[in-house]
């Protein structure tokens, strides 16, 4: 506290309505000196969800009694399944029980191969009550396992009725700051509120997601960790019902936007699926997540809940669509793969492959070329390069070196010494990536890990501007690739801004 600030001391708080319905919290507050301050508020309540998303690293209970295999119904265990970040995400179930002769006899029975190699993970049988989903256990509630044969499994569990829901809600890995969220509170002390709503709306769908209070993001950045960030909720717009197998498809597709929003994987898990307010369905299953780190090309913090919001709503209303779907998750791979982990050298040709494959989606998938005339316009000389050249070119980005990228420019002027036709920046590119994917001659230290990191970053830009394109986001991004670190809330539009689409591409979808 400064010299000038005064210390105050909480009177009362109080909740009224107004005549709408609109709950209003007005919070009594007194100084030192007994002066009184109101605050009030109208915020909605923060969502909460049914399992405590913990903190950094940190197990996640989800069940803790009697269980069984779902194959091995008359052989129940006492046991306790959980989340588990390490080593990677998944569903961990510990049990404990007597043993059977007839696991003796399954024990020294030997191993069926007629299946091949592949092994689904195992379900497991819950006592449901009055068809609500069982209450998680604290961490101190865990079972006791005792007898003489322990199992430790990862599992697939699916329970419930999913048939007809009202709302799922769902948690987020590894987030997102936005210093423009809406307001929410604290359900149980709702004086107290913060920035954490960020909203999307697409193919029908209205998508909340919710800060959740206490997320260290220092602590997450520093050590590259796991942690539950955003508590989410979907709704039909309509207020309709809906089912789980809807539900799973949307928050999938509600995945891959955050995931190109944030250039990391970051999927929707742990669902929990809502009905008259009664939890009556669960999926505990996982998807592969990337520790918290920067890595997006375009997110800024100063307005994340706005181009959040913006580009999941985009890529929900594009993969309504089941070949958009498909063109999408795939070229998203190629981005997500070089943006995250991958080699250098790979990180300038990989996303070469995904600008290819949103080339074809947006030239012959639902452009005005056939496959045949596709092949044919192609030039002998110059196939890739031709290509996505008509992607780029398109959405409008200019093919110039950015000036402080020295060492790919002494790349392109090496490269165009020896090619009369001149090669700029995307050639330059081109005949790097050709190298790393058919090295003949010319070998990967013909070129210096800067001029690779370079390409790459360059490279991997435009897939990042073509995905977004693709979806149809049309909103602005953070200004990056420049020769200085850019202030907070520096922005740009994208190179498409205020142009027309072409006509194949208004309201378009494949056949």
């Amino acid at each position: 506290m400064t010299e000038n600030s005064k210390k105050v001391s909480e009177s009362n708080v109080t909740v009224d309505f107004d005549p709408d319905g609109t709950r209003v919290v007005t919070r009594v507050l007194k100084d030192s000196e007994g002066k009184t301050y109101v605050i009030t508020h109208r915020h909605p309540d923060a969502i909460t969800h049914h399992y405590h998303p913990g903190v950094e690293s940190q197990d996640v209970p989800l069940y803790s009694g009697q269980l069984a295999f779902s194959d091995r119904t008359d052989r129940p265990y006492s046991g306790n399944v959980f989340f588990t970040w390490q080593p990677t995400p998944r569903i961990r179930m510990r049990g404990a029980r007597n043993s059977t002769l007839k696991d003796l006899e399954e024990l020294f029975g030997g191993h069926d191969s007629s299946d091949g190699i592949w092994r689904n993970r195992a379900s497991l049988t819950l006592p449901l009550s009055d068809g609500r989903i069982p209450q998680p256990p604290d961490s101190s509630d865990e079972v006791e396992l005792s007898g003489d044969m322990h199992v430790e499994k990862d599992v697939h569990v699916e329970l419930g009725d999913g048939t007809r829901l009202e709302e799922v809600r769902f948690l987020v890995p590894n987030g997102w700051t936005a210093n423009d969220a809406s307001m929410v509170c604290d359900p149980e002390a709702p004086e107290y509120s913060w920035r954490g709503r960020t909203t999307a709306t697409g193919d029908g769908w209205t998508v909340h997601f919710d800060l959740l209070q206490g997320v260290n993001w220092k602590e997450l950045k520093g050590i590259g960790g796991y942690s539950f960030t955003h508590a989410g909720r979907i709704l039909r717009t309509d207020g309709g019902t809906f089912t789980s197998r809807e539900a799973i498809s949307v928050l999938t597709r509600i995945g891959y936007g955050v995931s190109l929003a944030l250039g990391r994987r970051t999927p929707c898990l742990l669902p929990v699926g809502y009905l008259r307010g009664v939890p009556s369905w669960t999926l505990w299953a996982t998807s592969p997540v990337d520790p918290l780190r920067s890595s997006s090309d375009w997110l800024e913090s100063t307005c994340a809940a706005r181009q959040v919001g913006a580009v999941v709503s985009c890529v929900l209303d594009f993969t309504g669509n089941e070949s958009n779907l498909r063109s999408f998750k795939n070229a998203l791979a190629y981005y997500i793969a070089a943006n995250v982990d991958v080699d250098i050298h790979l990180r300038a040709a990989l996303p070469i492959s995904g600008l290819q494959l949103l080339t074809y989606y947006a030239f012959v998938t639902i452009g005005p070329y056939t496959p045949g005339r596709w092949k044919n316009a192609i030039p002998k000389t110059k196939g890739t390069e031709w290509e996505v050249r008509q992607l780029l070119d398109e959405m409008g980005i200019t093919l110039a070196v950015p000036r402080h990228f020295k060492q790919l420019s002494a790349v392109r002027r090496r490269l165009a010494r020896n090619d009369k036709s001149g090669v700029d920046v995307l050639g330059a590119v081109i005949k790097m990536r050709n190298v790393a994917t058919h090295p003949t001659k010319q070998q990967y230290d013909d070129y210096t890990v800067y001029q690779w990191a370079e390409a790459g970053m360059l490279a991997n830009y435009w897939l990042c501007l073509a995905l977004l394109y693709t979806v149809g986001y049309r909103g602005d991004i953070a200004a990056v690739l420049q020769p200085r670190p850019r202030n907070p809330g520096e922005l740009r539009g994208t190179p498409w801004s205020g142009k027309a689409k072409k006509p194949w591409r208004v309201g378009a979808k494949p056949e």
